[in-house]
């Protein structure tokens, strides 16, 4: 999709815009008036009259505006107003005139932006009924033993026709209409899906890999017919997606039924999961907090089994902080693994190759997430798209009996995690070493340096034009306003504050983020970055040889789900996560544990130094109980095998904990 002309239009726009906002009060000062105003006042009557009488409440704003400003200077005397000086009254005609454009091209573009939104919610309200009215059905018993059966189980009685695929779709689209009333996960139902699940049924198509299985697709997937936004309302302009990504072609030729798209945040680049379009989404395990993002449709609807295998994406945590707040399992593959033709990432075709986004699957457990990569690592795939490794699914690694030396850590050296946290990692360790693998401390490097010098400024290395660009043409969500905000100051400004912001908050990092996220300042700088990332990688990796790891285990996050429109105030979080981005290294969770009244009381011992452990401190010490908890399993590149075996291992480990 190109946004080329679309960004050309934004710029003038913001050009002329912060043009007129930052010029016109110094040519206003030289410019006086006659001793009323009253032929500006005139002109401006003129100006308004010309674009309709329904415009002329903006004559009447700026009127009485300008009204108060020749008040204002005739009584501070600075100027002689006695005099008629008509050069003057003419550049102050032009700037107000400009004023009263931009007002009125402010006003029709948004009531623009309120329109395309209205008629998309519209349209996802009218199918989501269309829905309700018109679903397969399927008596409730029947509907309750489709949905209590596993994915291993459900493929089975598939295969062997005892559910048919219409019932199954049926069963999850009656669950999901439900438990969305809760939640709001839902963007849309795909229509198509019926048809889907119908050819499903033929007999000659039952021994597909994943024939009749309903699955969950997250909104900024291409689907053909269908807008793909992550969250940003301008993208409605080019109209629907005119053919299914490459994964989504790989699912509906492996039989899989997508039945939902799901909810993402605004940009996609923080987790909270709200946007104008689509609204809030809530978690399933207490409706004040949030499910995560950018995923978090995907791990609502998971984490309220509305769902038996979800598709996310991951550029920074984007998988694993939903998974870690819903309590469900997912992988984020090796940047690559799964292609680049699956998604819209909201990159104007301004690619960086740093750090890329992944693809990945998100289940109920362990099982369904191998069965999936078995699935879609098939050649059709790999014919799709000649730039993704053809490297099938290495069941040898996964189901090897070797035992493992794994490598694990309670703390990456920034944002200290909350008890809960730590004791699921002493559970999964317990676990581990019960199941005879041998375990080993293993100390991060400097993640403060990981995480504004490498990440943020890779990912916003244009100092954010691009994104800043997309919102000139959209609403601004309330959980983004102070990102956004930000960047509509100068850049001398941002970097100003980002001295200030270290000072407030006791914490070099916040700072140093703001100052990344200002972009670099040439190509040199670029490479110098590349370079810095290559040098990080090569270090990370060589720690990790010379402990001879198979894999780490780690928090996946420092605290479990906040309380809805607080993310902002708890960023230091994503270190866990954006490390594995930066290191382009497979990862996946496994949920291990809950909080529980013990863990709420614990959280009177943590520290309070900087700000984010002061919100940290201030959001977790109640209202956590029964949230859930996972733990981070990580491989090398291209070890996703070795990551799902590991995964497993917790997995097993931890249920004979809870059995014994």
């Amino acid at each position: 999709m190109s946004y080329s002309r679309q960004s050309l239009m934004c710029r003038c726009y913001g050009a002329m815009k912060k043009c007129f906002v930052f010029t016109s009060p110094f040519l206003l000062l030289i410019a006086g008036a006659d001793k009323d105003g009253n032929l500006i006042q005139q002109k401006l009557h003129s100006i308004c009259c010309m674009v309709g009488e329904g415009c002329k409440y903006l004559y009447d704003v700026i009127s009485d505006t300008f009204s108060w400003g020749i008040q204002h200077v005739q009584d501070t005397g600075i100027f002689d107003c006695n005099g008629n000086l008509e050069l003057r009254v003419i550049i102050a005609s032009v700037v107000l005139g400009a004023y009263s454009l931009l007002l009125f091209s402010y006003v029709w573009k948004s009531r623009n932006i309120r329109a395309r939104i209205r008629l998309k919610q519209d349209s996802c309200r009218a199918s989501i009924n269309d829905l309700k009215k018109n679903i397969i059905q399927v008596p409730s018993k029947r509907v309750e033993e489709i949905l209590s059966c596993n994915f291993q189980e459900l493929r089975r009685r598939l295969k062997k026709g005892e559910v048919t695929a219409t019932e199954a779709l049926a069963a999850f689209q009656q669950k999901a209409l439900t438990e969305n009333d809760r939640l709001n996960f839902l963007v849309e139902p795909v229509k198509e899906a019926e048809d889907l699940a119908k050819d499903c049924d033929q007999k000659t198509n039952r021994d597909r890999p994943l024939n009749g299985i309903p699955v969950s697709i997250k909104e900024n997937y291409f689907m053909e017919g269908y807008h793909s936004t992550g969250g940003m309302s301008t993208l409605l302009k080019y109209g629907t997606v005119k053919e299914d990504g490459v994964l989504v072609k790989v699912l509906k030729h492996l039989g899989a039924v997508p039945f939902v798209r799901t909810n993402i945040p605004q940009l996609m680049m923080t987790f909270e999961c709200s946007n104008p379009i689509y609204g809030c989404t809530v978690n399933p395990y207490n409706l004040k907090r949030g499910p995560g993002g950018s995923s978090g449709g995907e791990g609502a609807i998971l984490g309220a089994e509305a769902s038996i295998l979800g598709w996310g994406s991951d550029i920074g945590g984007s998988l694993r902080i939903p998974s870690h707040f819903c309590g469900v399992y997912c992988l984020k593959p090796t940047a690559g693994r799964l292609g680049s033709k699956s998604n819209e990432e909201l990159d104007e075709g301004l690619v960086q190759s740093l750090i890329n986004p992944t693809p990945g699957p998100m289940a109920r457990d362990v099982d369904t997430l191998v069965e999936a990569m078995k699935a879609v690592l098939c050649p059709f795939m790999f014919e799709l798209d000649p730039e993704i490794p053809p490297i099938p699914f290495n069941t040898e690694v996964y189901e090897s009996k070797k035992k493992l030396r794994i490598g694990y850590y309670y703390s990456d050296g920034y944002v200290t995690c909350i008890p809960g946290v730590k004791r699921g990692l002493d559970e999964a360790l317990e676990g581990l070493k019960n199941r005879k693998h041998e375990l080993v401390e293993f100390v991060v490097p400097d993640v403060r340096a990981m995480f504004s010098e490498l990440f943020c400024k890779a990912c916003f290395g244009d100092g954010s034009e691009h994104v800043m660009n997309m919102f000139n043409d959209d609403m601004v969500d309330p959980t983004i306003t102070l990102i956004v905000l930000m960047h509509q100051f100068p850049k001398f400004i941002q970097k100003y504050l980002s001295y200030i912001s270290t000072w407030v908050t006791n914490d070099r990092v916040t700072g140093e983020q703001m100052r990344a996220m200002l972009g670099v300042g040439s190509v040199t700088d670029w490479w110098e970055l590349t370079g810095k990332v290559i040098e990080f990688r090569k270090s990370f990796l060589q720690k990790w040889k010379d402990l001879e790891l198979d894999a780490v285990v780690c928090p996946t996050f420092p605290y479990v789900a906040p309380p809805t429109g607080a993310v902002k105030y708890l960023i230091g979080g994503v270190t866990y996560t954006t490390l594995y981005n930066v290191l382009n290294f497979p990862a996946g969770c496994v949920p291990v544990t809950k909080v529980t009244a013990v863990d709420q009381i614990a959280m009177q011992d943590y520290p309070s130094n900087m700000a984010v452990e002061k919100f940290i401190k201030k959001y977790f010490s109640a209202d956590t109980g029964g949230l859930p908890v996972t733990v981070q399993c990580v491989g090398l590149p291209y070890q996703e095998e070795m990551v799902l075996r590991v995964m497993k291992e917790v997995e097993l480990g931890v249920a004979d904990l809870k059995q014994s």
